[in-house]
């Protein structure tokens, strides 16, 4: 039975028992890479367990490329998110000591190599060593620890949290009618300028005192969660950041998806009252959303004589950054713009680029319109009648 299983696996994997490689993660969708050909689909997880064997495919080389395959961050020393232990044919992985995910084989694992974590850290690898006819060899199997949004939108509500969760404050989704800031207060202006200098063991009463003359201030209610979290009040932080999503200011949803990536919040990615607040698992609700929901980062790749690879990058504060590079017999053309972008509509942005020193004109703009790609958003853009492109989000 144990060989049966051995050769079934060989097979689904299209390989033979050589070593196998770990290439890294796919960022904007779920498969991962094995050895250079091989894209594979990580093993699903429920109730902590995983069954069988991943499925794995030979991808040709644009196939891989389309993938935009990003390395795993691999997890070792103090700041470890993830580990991994095997005991017989069972493999355990653990977050932050917690068990996460159980997964037995019907042959003995030899040790454990490497794990990797997705630098969004809702998948993890493991390689590690098992006797397959005869010969010890290295194998890779990768989970889906956490689903996230483009793969399972509804995998996590932001009203409707998994049950035995606590939500901190109801959270609405940000598309209510904008309300203006009173950016125009003096007082607010100067507060707020005093609250960026502060120290930071005077920052919190900074964002306060901000807070008290402007009690719905986007940013100082992000500032306090970011504070709040660096001081392991997870509570607290929480709740800033609900409050944040229940606000009507326009830009209450930029520094909710700011604090989607920010660093301050990595010990709380994975609770489900964070990832309600900060809207990480629920489709985009605004144009902001399908511009910055995944960092900002849009590519497209490229092919030899016939598609320039782009890479964009739009920030918010307003700033944006294209490459268009190009190869074709032996010549590489690299060219950059910068300038500033604006959301037009629900499904329209604007990427405007003057020439460097003179003021933007209308032949400076390039409309881009987003359409639906599978389950992911697709930004297609023209700049001028020699470029248009068709870019993919890249996950920060």
């Amino acid at each position: 039975m144990a060989m049966r299983w051995v050769l079934a696996a060989m097979l689904a994997l299209g390989g033979t028992a050589a070593a196998d490689t770990f290439g890294g993660f796919s960022s904007i969708d779920a498969p991962y890479l094995v050895d250079q050909d091989r894209l594979c689909t990580p093993l699903e997880v429920t109730g902590g367990q995983a069954t069988g064997a991943p499925k794995c495919e030979k991808a040709a080389a644009d196939a891989i490329a389309q993938a935009t395959i990003k390395p795993g961050v691999v997890q070792s020393g103090a700041k470890a998110t993830y580990a991994a232990s095997a005991t017989g044919s069972t493999l355990t992985i653990t977050k932050e000591g917690s068990a996460v995910v159980t997964w037995k084989t019907l042959d003995p694992i030899g040790r454990v190599v490497e794990v990797f974590a997705s630098p969004y850290e809702d998948r993890v690898a493991v390689t590690f060593t098992a006797r397959v006819l005869g010969k010890e060899t290295t194998r890779v199997v990768a989970f889906t620890i956490v689903k996230t949004t483009g793969r399972d939108p509804s995998a996590i509500s932001p009203t409707k949290p998994p049950a035995g969760t606590t939500v901190a404050s109801p959270v609405a989704s940000p598309v209510a009618s904008p309300v203006a800031s009173p950016k125009d207060d003096p007082a607010v202006t100067k507060a707020v300028v005093a609250a960026r200098k502060a120290a930071k063991s005077k920052a919190l009463a900074a964002w306060h005192a901000v807070q008290a003359l402007d009690a719905d201030h986007s940013e100082a209610r992000y500032r306090i969660a970011v504070l709040e979290a660096a001081a392991k009040h997870t509570a607290d932080s929480i709740a800033a950041l609900g409050a944040l999503a229940n606000s009507s200011r326009g830009d209450a949803i930029e520094w909710l998806v700011e604090a989607r990536f920010d660093p301050a919040f990595t010990a709380i990615r994975a609770d489900a009252r964070y990832r309600a607040a900060v809207g990480l698992d629920r489709p985009a609700a605004t144009a902001y959303e399908r511009v910055m929901g995944f960092g900002g980062q849009w590519e497209q790749t490229g092919t030899s004589c016939d598609t320039p690879e782009i890479r964009l990058v739009v920030k918010r504060d307003r700033s944006v950054k294209l490459n268009v590079k190009s190869h074709c017999n032996g010549q590489v053309y690299d060219v950059p713009f910068r300038g500033t972008w604006r959301i037009d509509d629900a499904d329209h942005i604007t990427l405007i680029m003057p020439t460097q020193g003179q003021a933007a004109t209308a032949k400076d703009e390039a409309p881009c319109a987003f359409k639906k790609r599978g389950q992911e958003d697709q930004l297609h853009c023209v700049v001028g009648k020699d470029l248009e492109f068709d870019v993919l989000p890249t996950r920060r």
